[in-house]
C-alpha cells in the first residue's frame, strides 16, 4: 500500500482572477453589502463567480432535501393540514417531477434524515399538530428508491422534533436530541440497528441536553463530535457511552448556523449563526482534532453575516455557502453565495441567486458538480422554486471523464478507475450523498482516496475502514490539477 502516492489538488494561494474593479469594491465597503455584491458581480464573470440558473418551479417548499443514489433529489415539506401525509416530490435533473407524497397520516416536518447502508432513506421523528401546541413524535419512516414508496418504520422510545441523526461506522444510526414540544427537550440517545429493525436506548451516561439539530459528525477515531448549536462542544465515546467536553465555541452558541466536517476528516468548520438567535454573525472558526489539544480558533470571516444558510462541500474540496440572511428568519437576505478554501482559509464572493433562501431552505451537491438550492417558506413567490449553481470550476474547461468504475467497493480495496487522461488527475474523492434541512447536512462527508496513475487507469485505494467512511452510497469524483471535477459515478461501500 505504501506505493500509493496521495495526490493533493494544486491549491491556489490567491483569490482567483480578481480584477481591479473587484479590489476597489472590497476596499470601499463601509455599508450596504448588497451594493458590494453587485459591484463584485459586475466586475467578474462565471469563471470566477460561477453562475445561477433561473428559478424553476418544484411545486412545494423544499424544507428537507436529499440526494438519492440515482441522482434524483427527494424533497418534502409539512402536510396540507393537521391530518394527512407530508407533501413530497422527486426532481430528476432532466427536469421531470414526480409526486411521492407520504400516503398515510404522517408529518415529516422538522425530522432528521439519514441514508442507510442498504440504500434506503430513514426519516426519524418529526411533528404532530396538537391544539395546545406542536409536539414531537416517536415515528420513523423509510423511503425506498426502487419502489419510490414510503413505509412506516419502528417507533422510538422517545419523541423527537428537530433531532440530529448520524450513521455510525457499523451502519447503525444514532438519534440524538430534539424536543418533545416547544419547552421540553429529549435528552436520551437511541441507536437504530438495521439488522434487527429496532431501537435501543443508550445508558443514562449518554443522556445529554444537546438541543435542536446538534451538528454531529463521526470522526476517524470512531467517536461522535457535537459541533453546535450550543456553545459547549463535546465528544461521545460509543464504547463507554459517555460524553467528554472538548471546548467552547469562541463566538458563543451558533444557533441557526452551520458546521462542516472538512476534507481530511480531522477539522470541523463552524460558521455563521446567531448567539441571540436573531442577529447573524459572519465569524468562522475551526477545530483541528489532529492537534495535541484540539480547540476552536477563529479563521477568516465570511463577507456576509448569515443565519439560516447552507454549507455544501464541493468536489474540489472547497465549501460553498448559500443563502441565509442578517436577521431573524427572513429579514435582510443575502443572495450572493461565497466560497471557502480550507487550505488558504480565504473567502471569495460568488454570483447572486434570485430567490430569498433563509429559514427552511436547503442546498445539496449534485453528481454533475452543480448545487441544488431550494426552499424557504417566507411567502416569497419563489419559495416553491429551486435554483442550480454552477461553480467556477465548470467554466474552466471540459470535465474529466470516468469511463469505468466499480459500483460496489469493500474497505481497504485496490480498485481501478478508467479515464482518458490519468496524468492530469490530481484528486480522487468519495462524497457521501447529502441529506439537508435547517442549515445542517446529516450525511455530508468528503473522503480523499490514495491513487496512482497507471496506463489508462487510476489505481485507487478505497477507505481503509468504516470510521473513515460509514457504509452506504457515495459519489466518486476525479478532479484535475485545475480543480475541474468529473461527473460522479455512484459507488456503494459495503
Amino acid at each position: 500500500m505504501q506505493t500509493f502516492a496521495f495526490h493533493h489538488q494544486t491549491m491556489k494561494t490567491n483569490i482567483r482572477n480578481f480584477t481591479a474593479g473587484v479590489a476597489l469594491a472590497f476596499a470601499a465597503i463601509v455599508s450596504g453589502q448588497s451594493a458590494f455584491a453587485e459591484s463584485i458581480r459586475a466586475a467578474a464573470g462565471p469563471g470566477t463567480q460561477g453562475a445561477w440558473s433561473a428559478p424553476f418551479d418544484v411545486k412545494i417548499v423544499a424544507i428537507h432535501s436529499v440526494l438519492l443514489q440515482n441522482g434524483k433529489v427527494l424533497f418534502w415539506q409539512y402536510t396540507a393540514g393537521p391530518t394527512g401525509g407530508s407533501r413530497a416530490w422527486l426532481w430528476d435533473p432532466s427536469g421531470a417531477l414526480s409526486n411521492v407524497s407520504v400516503p398515510y397520516n404522517r408529518d415529516l416536518f422538522c425530522a432528521g434524515e439519514v441514508h442507510l447502508a442498504d440504500g434506503r432513506l430513514m426519516v426519524i421523528g418529526g411533528m404532530k399538530w396538537h391544539a395546545s401546541g406542536d409536539i414531537g413524535v416517536r415515528q420513523t419512516d423509510f423511503f425506498d428508491l426502487m419502489t419510490q414508496t414510503w413505509s412506516p418504520g419502528p417507533e422510538m422510545s422517545y419523541t423527537r422534533w428537530y433531532p440530529d441523526v448520524v450513521e455510525n461506522s457499523d451502519g447503525t444510526v444514532l438519534a440524538i436530541g430534539g424536543q418533545h414540544n416547544d419547552t421540553s427537550g429529549t435528552n436520551q440517545l437511541e441507536r437504530y440497528d438495521p439488522a434487527t429493525n429496532a431501537f435501543t436506548t443508550l445508558p443514562r451516561s449518554a443522556n445529554n441536553p444537546v438541543g435542536l439539530f446538534a451538528r454531529t459528525f463521526l470522526l476517524p477515531n470512531g467517536q461522535v463530535f457535537m459541533a453546535g448549536q450550543n456553545r459547549d462542544t463535546q465528544l461521545l465515546d460509543l464504547k463507554t457511552n459517555k460524553w467528554s467536553f472538548v471546548g467552547k465555541l469562541n463566538y458563543g452558541g451558533r444557533y441557526d448556523g452551520m458546521a462542516v466536517l472538512l476534507p481530511g476528516l480531522n477539522r470541523v468548520l463552524a460558521l455563521g449563526g446567531a448567539a441571540d438567535d436573531t442577529h447573524a454573525t459572519n465569524t468562522v472558526e475551526i477545530i483541528d482534532f489532529s492537534a495535541p489539544t484540539p480547540h476552536w480558533q477563529y479563521t477568516t470571516p465570511m463577507h456576509f453575516p448569515r443565519l439560516h444558510a447552507n454549507a455544501v462541500l464541493l468536489p474540489d474540496g472547497t465549501v460553498l455557502v448559500v443563502g441565509g440572511g442578517h436577521k431573524d428568519t427572513y429579514k435582510e437576505p443575502v443572495k450572493a453565495a461565497e466560497l471557502f478554501d480550507p487550505v488558504t482559509q480565504t473567502w471569495t464572493v460568488m454570483a447572486s441567486q434570485q430567490a430569498l433562501r433563509m429559514y427552511h431552505s436547503t442546498a445539496l451537491l449534485l453528481p454533475d458538480g452543480r448545487v441544488w438550492s431550494a426552499g424557504s417558506d417566507s411567502g416569497d413567490p419563489l419559495q416553491t422554486s429551486a435554483e442550480l449553481f454552477s461553480p467556477p470550476y465548470l467554466f474552466k474547461g471540459p470535465q474529466p471523464v470516468i469511463s469505468k468504475a466499480p459500483q460496489t467497493l469493500a474497505y481497504n480495496q485496490i480498485f481501478s478507475i478508467s479515464t482518458p487522461d490519468p496524468p492530469n488527475i490530481a484528486r480522487v474523492a468519495l462524497i457521501k450523498l447529502g441529506a439537508a434541512t435547517h442549515s445542517g447536512n446529516f450525511d455530508q462527508r468528503y473522503v480523499d482516496l490514495a491513487f496512482q496513475a497507471q496506463g489508462g487507469k487510476l489505481k485507487t485505494l478505497s477507505p481503509v475502514d468504516s470510521n473513515q467512511a460509514p457504509p452506504g452510497w457515495y459519489m466518486l469524483f476525479i478532479v484535475t490539477s485545475d480543480g475541474i471535477p468529473s461527473v460522479a459515478s455512484m459507488v456503494m461501500l459495503q
